[in-house]
C-alpha cells in the first residue's frame, strides 16, 4: 500500500458511508475565486419580467406562482418576487423579509398536501441558476418509475429513511453549531462540499406548522454570514445552493451548500461511484471559526 502525506485532520463518516477527507494540495480556506462570475441582471430580457410565464396566482405579499414548464416532475412550482433584484441583494435571497416572504408562501402552497415536498433555489451560475431572477422550486421528487414494484419501492423508502433519519440525529447532536435559538439549530457538517451547513429543528413536531418566521430569521443570518465570511478577493459573496424538505408543511431539514471550490475526481466520479471519499480542502471546523469572525 503506497504512503501518502499524512493528513493533519481525522476523516469522518457520514450516514449512507458517505466519507469525508480533508487536506491535499488545496488545504486550508482560500478566497481567490477568479473562475466566479458576478450575476448580471436584466428585466428587459427577463423571462419572468416580460410575463413570458402563465401567472397561477399572485400571494397576498406580492410573491408570484409560476409552473415549471421543464421538469421530470409530475409536480413542480416555482415562487418568486415580482421582479429582479440586483446581485448584492440576489447573493442574500433578499434579507430576512424576503426570506420570510418566500416561505410564508411556500407553507400556504403546500398547506394540504400530505407528501414530501422539496424546496429549492440556486443562487449564481456556479450554483446552477440559468435565469437570474430569483425562483424558488417547490416539486414532489419523483423517485419511482410505473416499472418499479411496490415491494422495491417500499424497500428502497425504508433506506432511505433510516439513513435521512441518521443524519438528522448526527446533525442534531453535531456541536459545531452556528446558531441555536428559538428552537433552530445550524451545524456546519460539510458533506458534499467544503463550507456545507445544515439547518435542523430542535423542538418536537413540526416546525412549519407554525408561521416560518423563526425558518427565515436563521436562514437569513447564515447567508448573511457566509457572503462576509467567504467573500471572494474579486469581491464577489459565494454561488450557492438551498434546500428544505418538508412532510406537509412539517419542516424535516434544509441546506445550505456554497460553492468555494472546484472540485476533482475524488469528489465526482470516485466518491459517488466507487464509494468514496470525498476530499474537501478545509474542515467544518475551520468554517465554523471564519463565520464566528464575521458573526
Amino acid at each position: 500500500m503506497p504512503k501518502g502525506v499524512i493528513r493533519k485532520y481525522p476523516g469522518r463518516i457520514y450516514p449512507g458511508g458517505l466519507k469525508v477527507l480533508y487536506g491535499g494540495t488545496r488545504t486550508g480556506i482560500r478566497l481567490d475565486r477568479p473562475w466566479q462570475l458576478p450575476i448580471r441582471t436584466d428585466p428587459v430580457k427577463c423571462p419572468f419580467c416580460r410575463g413570458e410565464e402563465k401567472v397561477l396566482k399572485t400571494f397576498d405579499n406580492g410573491w408570484l406562482l409560476l409552473e415549471n414548464r421543464f421538469t421530470p416532475h409530475s409536480y413542480h412550482k416555482m415562487i418568486i418576487p415580482p421582479s429582479c433584484w440586483s446581485e448584492n441583494k440576489l447573493r442574500i435571497l433578499g434579507g430576512v423579509k424576503e426570506i420570510e416572504k418566500a416561505l410564508f408562501d411556500v407553507c400556504s402552497l403546500i398547506s394540504d398536501v400530505n407528501a414530501e415536498m422539496w424546496v429549492q433555489a440556486y443562487v449564481g451560475a456556479l450554483a446552477g441558476q440559468n435565469i437570474s431572477h430569483l425562483h424558488y422550486h417547490v416539486l414532489a421528487p419523483e423517485r419511482f418509475d410505473s416499472t418499479d414494484s411496490s415491494a422495491k419501492q417500499s424497500e428502497a423508502l425504508l433506506n432511505v429513511q433510516k439513513n435521512e433519519q441518521a443524519l438528522i440525529d448526527l446533525l442534531g447532536n453535531s456541536d459545531k453549531i452556528f446558531l441555536n435559538d428559538y428552537g433552530i439549530k445550524v451545524v456546519i457538517e460539510s458533506i458534499f462540499r467544503a463550507g456545507q451547513c445544515f439547518v435542523v429543528s430542535t423542538g418536537g413536531g413540526g416546525l412549519m406548522t407554525q408561521p416560518p418566521d423563526v425558518l427565515a430569521w436563521a436562514f437569513s443570518k447564515t447567508v448573511q454570514a457566509y457572503a462576509n465570511a467567504f467573500r471572494s478577493k474579486q469581491g464577489l459573496a459565494p454561488d450557492f445552493q438551498i434546500f428544505f424538505k418538508f412532510l406537509g408543511t412539517s419542516f424535516v431539514y434544509g441546506s445550505y451548500l456554497p460553492i468555494l471550490n472546484h472540485q476533482g475526481t475524488t469528489e465526482t466520479v470516485g466518491a459517488i461511484l466507487s464509494g468514496g471519499p470525498f476530499v474537501h480542502p478545509w474542515t467544518p471546523e475551520e468554517t465554523l471559526e471564519a463565520l464566528q469572525k464575521v458573526s
